[in-house]
């Protein structure tokens, strides 16, 4: 199973899948689907993500193998950060094809956790692998001394430019840091224009790209010093 799912196929998946957990409130719902191949994670309408149960570290969305493409190119130990958990797949890809890399994911939402443990977490944990209950900027700024070879920030919010300033400085020299930009929850702000407004990046390497099918922007950028 190595396809990405384009939108018809997601809506087939959908449609042929039943509600198996629901948590929320008046402003957010959380819901899983599943059906006999698939398990999704739902907010607020929007899937979050897709796990493939017969191969879980499958990524299934375009915008997450570009995300996730520069593990390559890091060290075979290398730490890593992750905002936003979603339905695990960074963390269930990195478990098969990255094992020895220190990972940590951010994610301010207990009930996202809960749902992640009970349907889509692997049953024996990776030993490397931490979860953290908590907002990425309060985390960040108690945590500013911690060097990370990758930053993940895949948050399904609109991205704040104190938040891309601490991402910042907590990459290591010549390490990376990879921003999942929705542009419909930025009032298609100009990136150029918006990261001027981020000085803790000037002089990075830095590359935009666009993810075939979706409104997903990967910003890429790279620490040179």
């Amino acid at each position: 199973m190595t396809q990405y799912l384009d939108a018809p196929a997601l809506e087939n998946i959908i449609s042929s899948s039943d509600i198996v957990a629901f948590k929320g409130n008046s402003e957010v719902r959380l819901v899983v689907l599943e059906n006999q191949e698939y398990r999704l994670l739902v907010l607020n309408g929007a899937v979050q993500s897709i796990q493939y149960k017969a191969e879980p570290f499958t990524l299934l969305f375009p915008h997450q193998r570009q995300l996730l493409k520069v593990l390559g190119e890091l060290p075979e130990n290398a730490q890593v950060l992750e905002m936003g958990l979603g339905g695990g797949s960074a963390l269930a890809h990195a478990q098969q094809y990255f094992p020895q890399m220190q990972w940590t994911t951010l994610e301010r939402s207990i009930d996202v956790i809960d749902l992640y443990l009970d349907f889509f977490a692997p049953q024996i944990p990776h030993h490397r692998h931490q979860i953290v209950c908590a907002d990425a900027a309060d985390w960040l700024g108690k945590n500013d001394a911690r060097k990370f070879d990758l930053v993940l920030c895949d948050v399904y919010d609109k991205i704040q430019r104190p938040l891309l300033a601490k991402c910042a400085a907590c990459v290591a020299n010549n390490g990376w840091l990879v921003v999942n930009w929705l542009p419909h929850l930025h009032e298609n702000t100009d990136i150029e224009r918006f990261l001027e407004g981020v000085p803790e990046l000037k002089g990075w390497q830095f590359n935009v790209s666009r993810v075939e099918g979706y409104r997903n922007k990967i910003l890429q950028f790279q620490r040179s010093e």
